[in-house]
């Protein structure tokens, strides 16, 4: 399964921070990406990330793949073996977690067995109170666990006995060579317990949902299972959680993934309520029989109150019978509450499936998802503990993936029961901002006909802006251009340094290069007897085929390189088995081997190109007539293509202000430039696309493209590369194309510049 860009988005910074941590501590590396202090406070050195991502961006599948990432680089040494601890704060989520790592047509299956062959196993924490020795060593095991079940408590402990002595764990624990860290009986003993178990594994541990689990101790407690890295998934991140990624609401409705904004109607009887909802989802589903090419059955959840021995309560029984005498049909009517569960074994995405309602108290509170969920009717107290914006989440979910032609269809609605609209609206506001929304995602019913998305902008001067980019024939240029159809890679040099030795205790110990810095500071120790297990090239090979990804690559021939590379170490009289326990290593060297050999070949055919002319400049995308903002800046800019500015910091803001507001007299307007988003980028003779900050439009009609940069990274190589490619667009625009690069230091003569185009 293809990832989203906001996911795509976070598993590349999550790389980033992978790759720094080879150089340095979780705290530098963390603030060097986040620029935010590191909270060290709950898992000292031990690396603790948090990756937000509201409700319905599917965070769950994310962690699969940071999985993945994690075990490939910070986490080598295990060799895709070992505990992952899976947390999730509830029972009813740990069900559903379960069941998508298990079911074989599932996405998360799917992304586990492409990441690990196979060589994975799933446990719920009762399972994993059985798991042996082999289990940890051959496979990667995936325990996925409430974190009740690992809290200290004697009553809890009494039901899941993760701490408890255990006889079918002793096997784990036979000729321990070190036992300090773990736990203890009062006889001195280690106590064969699973805790212990995952202790002696140090686990990566991942939490799931993160956002049920609000206190510092909801995941402190966690550090006592001694984990390696700690990754949390939350949509309300807490604080101290270390944010390495804040994937915004907006970036969820621009990849089609929620039905925003929730549209609120609130009435002071609750039969109105009920029978309103009921007229909306009726209306629902008469617009979505007109939709081309998708089914879509709009399903209302009616939420009742809990029954009561001292009050009268609205309860579900009631709400059913009231949808009965509004003469709907039994059939399309489920209860799912803690005491009956209709739902069990129905597909509601069948064309078959008769449901419309469902009833509930606080059951869809979480681990339910039905995209098919438009409306939700709360007759519940909005006070009370089990309140709207408890299953406010459910109705989000956008069916399909796809935004629909029909503007109703892309919204979600509540009908709430409350004396006051405005108590009504805050419980909404509340649900939304529990969920990673905020107030600007709610409308009520008569602001509904005049919604202005607030993380959305328009152009505020009328004009095309088509930026001239690098073409080859009648397309843009692109980096498998370079590549061309006839590049081998098989065919280039496949041999490199790749140095292994052995210290006097017997341990080897990985160089890949003499003055690799990481490698010389921090050397990879395995013990010996590892190299006497069995191993084969086609093996070898294939693994590092699936590791070393490189899509614009024809797979056999990099396949082929790949055993010519293996090859090639073998005649060099290296074992066989010393490239295959070092296989991470060798994975990461051969990547190194492949990027080089890539880059030299496609620089060439890119000056060449030049050279004779074959690479020019072309317009084709129009910067658009509405965007999506994901941090808009909270001022208004005069000459601002759009009516607002997404995500600039400090540095970029003052020079911005400086054209905007200052004596730039001749510049007609500009544009921020987001990486990724917007459809201006350079492309040189790299993979990545190159996108500079800013775009300004003189009066001349002179194109400006601004790269900003802080004093820290004027110098670097990346810098340098960017500034290169940048002078060859400025060259091919015949002085109509012009690139700077800017920062402190030459602001002043960028400007001077600027001011004569």
């Amino acid at each position: 399964m293809k990832l989203k860009r906001y996911q795509e988005n976070a598993i590349e910074t999550l790389d980033d921070f992978l790759a720094l941590l080879k150089k340095q501590k979780p705290k530098l590396a963390f603030y060097e990406l986040a620029e935010e202090k590191y909270n060290a406070e709950w898992f000292g050195d031990v690396p603790f990330v948090c990756i937000r991502i509201p409700t319905g961006g599917g965070k769950t599948l994310v962690g699969c793949k940071a999985i993945e990432r994690i075990m490939s680089t910070a986490l080598q040494h295990k060799m895709d073996t070992g505990i992952v601890m899976w947390f999730v704060p509830s029972d009813s989520i740990k069900t559903q977690t379960l069941k998508k790592f298990r079911d074989l047509k599932d996405f998360h299956y799917e992304m586990l067995n492409d990441s690990f062959d196979t060589k994975f196993k799933v446990f719920s924490n009762e399972e994993a109170l059985t798991i042996t020795p082999e289990d940890v060593r051959n496979n990667l095991c995936i325990i996925v666990a409430s974190l009740d079940a690992f809290r200290k408590d004697a009553k809890i402990q009494n039901k899941y006995k993760v701490y408890k002595e255990n006889g079918s764990l002793m096997e784990h624990f036979q000729n321990l060579k070190d036992d300090s860290a773990l736990e203890k009986d009062k006889a001195k003993t280690v106590v064969n317990s699973l805790a212990n178990v995952i202790r002696k594994h140090n686990p990566l541990i991942v939490i799931d949902e993160g956002h049920h689990t609000q206190t510092d101790l909801s995941i402190q407690f966690l550090s006592d299972l001694r984990p390696s890295f700690i990754i949390e998934f939350t949509a309300t991140p807490r604080d101290g959680s270390n944010v390495l990624v804040n994937t915004s609401a907006s970036e969820l409705k621009l990849e089609e993934m929620v039905k925003i904004p929730i549209v609120l109607a609130n009435r002071r009887q609750w039969e109105q309520v009920v029978a309103d909802g009921i007229t909306k989802r009726e209306e629902l589903e008469k617009r979505a029989k007109k939709l081309k090419g998708e089914y879509i059955r709009p399903i209302a959840l009616l939420q009742a109150q809990p029954k009561s021995k001292v009050k009268q309560t609205i309860t579900v029984e009631q709400l059913k019978q009231m949808l009965l005498e509004a003469k709907i049909p039994e059939e399309q009517i489920k209860i799912k509450t803690s005491e009956a569960d209709e739902l069990e074994g129905i597909d509601l995405f069948s064309k078959k499936c008769e449901v419309r309602y469902i009833l509930t108290v606080n059951a869809l509170a979480e681990g339910w998802d039905c995209a098919f969920a438009y409306v939700l009717i709360s007759v519940a107290n909005l006070g009370a503990k089990v309140a709207v914006e408890q299953i406010i989440g459910r109705v989000l979910r956008m069916p399909n993936a796809k935004r629909k032609d029909d503007e109703a269809m892309n919204r979600s609605y509540v009908f709430a029961s409350s004396e006051d609209f405005n108590d009504a609206a805050s419980k909404v506001i509340k649900g939304l901002e529990d969920n990673g929304y905020s107030r600007g995602d709610f409308v009520s019913v008569a602001e509904e006909s005049g919604y202005s998305d607030p993380l959305e902008a328009k152009k505020a001067i009328k004009k095309d802006l088509k930026v001239p980019m690098m073409a080859f024939g009648k397309d843009k240029l692109s980096f498998e251009d370079l590549l061309g159809e006839d590049f081998k890679l098989v065919k280039q040099n496949a041999d490199f340094d790749f140095k292994i030795h052995y210290d006097f205790d017997g341990q080897a110990t990985i160089d890949i290069t003499e003055d690799d810095e990481w490698l010389t500071g921090k050397q990879l120790s395995l013990p010996y007897q590892y190299l006497e297990g069995n191993h084969s090239v086609e093996e070898l090979v294939s693994w590092l085929d699936k590791k070393l990804r490189f899509p614009m690559l024809n797979q056999d021939d990099k396949a082929a390189f790949i055993q010519k590379a293996v090859e090639t170490q073998i005649k060099k009289k290296r074992k066989l088995a010393e490239l295959s326990v070092n296989r991470y290593l060798l994975a990461d060297r051969l990547s190194a081997v492949i990027n080089e050999i890539l880059e030299a070949y496609t620089q060439k055919v890119f000056k060449d190109l030049l050279k004779n002319g074959e690479v020019k400049l072309g317009l084709f995308d129009s910067f658009p007539a509405t965007i999506a903002l994901k941090s808009p800046v909270p001022k208004v800019f005069n000459k601002n293509l759009y009516e607002k500015v997404d995500a600039i910091n400090g540095e970029e803001r003052g020079f911005v202000e400086r054209i905007d507001l200052g004596a730039l007299n001749n510049i007609d307007f500009w544009v921020r430039n987001r990486e990724k988003v917007d459809p201006f980028y350079i492309q040189g003779w790299r993979r990545g696309k190159f996108y500079p900050d800013f775009v300004a439009m003189t009066k001349k009609g002179n194109i400006v493209a601004l790269e900003w940069k802080g004093e820290d990274r004027i110098s670097n190589d990346d810098t340098a590369y960017k500034v290169e490619i940048g002078k060859v667009w400025e060259e091919l625009g015949k002085g109509k194309t012009h690139f700077f690069l800017v920062h402190k230091g030459n602001t002043e003569e960028i400007l001077t510049k600027l001011r004569a185009l």
